[in-house]
């Protein structure tokens, strides 16, 4: 095995891809590493998510107390 490089550090603006399961269907929610860092560092940030699906795709909400991308 060689190794063409070292680890970088993060600068936020790598993406991240979440895959999530919704009633069979694989639904994929890509963002910047710095915009889920903001929502997971917000205090309370579960609290003051929408509790009714948002139309627009990619929308963090609670889903009946389970955290849903619509």
């Amino acid at each position: 095995m060689q190794i063409y490089g070292l680890p970088q550090p993060l600068t936020g603006a790598e993406t991240v891809t979440i895959h999530q399961e919704q009633n069979g269907q694989i639904a994929l929610c890509t963002m910047p590493l710095s915009e889920l860092s903001t929502i997971l560092s917000s205090t309370a940030w579960a609290t003051g998510l929408p509790t009714t699906e948002p139309t627009t795709a990619g929308i963090v909400w609670n889903n009946a107390g389970v955290v849903s991308i619509s």
